[in-house]
């Protein structure tokens, strides 16, 4: 962030918990899906699907109950988002711990710290709901999500070699957790 910037002119930070997509808001949501797909952080896209599949996908995300959405907005601009996962009723046994998965932010809202807010924000309401455990997963490749999941404290507890298939290559990924508790 920089730090000549008056109070005034300091940009708007925000992390909340998202119960509605309103329209405008989606729409931005598709736009910085995509731009992190383009950037290769696109939590498993490779190529930019329809427009259509984009809604889809972040409309369904708001119709499963086991999920709970933290939008980032940086002055008012949906910029990035993340998803806390509970486990299955069935679970029970694993019922103490979350996972956080599809984890972003835009190119351009990166610098402000946006990124650590958000995973804080998604460690805190885990918490709050009674979590014991926080645990995440990515490709070996994302630098700035391990650096950051290691910033939160989460520990790397293992590889996996196949992770993901990249222009027909294997792409190792790498499994966090944290005790919250």
């Amino acid at each position: 962030m920089d730090t000549d910037r008056s109070e005034q002119d300091s940009p708007r930070l925000e992390v909340n918990v998202t119960t509605m997509l309103e329209s405008v808001a989606l729409s931005q949501l598709c736009v910085v899906t995509r731009e992190a797909i383009e950037d290769g952080i696109g939590f498993g896209w490779l190529n930019q699907p329809p427009q259509k599949t984009l809604e889809n996908y972040w409309k369904g995300v708001m119709l499963m109950p086991d999920r709970t959405l933290f939008v980032a907005r940086l002055d008012g601009q949906v910029c990035g988002a993340c998803q806390l996962v509970r486990p299955p009723h069935s679970n029970e046994a694993g019922a103490f711990a979350a996972e956080i998965v599809n984890f972003f932010l835009a190119p351009w809202a990166r610098g402000f710290d946006l990124a650590k807010r958000m995973l804080k924000e998604v460690e805190e309401y885990a918490r709050e709901q009674g979590f014991r455990s926080l645990n995440s997963n990515m490709r070996a490749d994302q630098q700035a999500a391990i650096a950051i999941s290691e910033w939160l404290g989460m520990k790397k507890w293992g590889t996996k070699e196949r992770y993901a298939m990249i222009d027909g290559k294997f792409v190792p990924g790498y499994y966090y957790t944290k005790d919250i508790d």
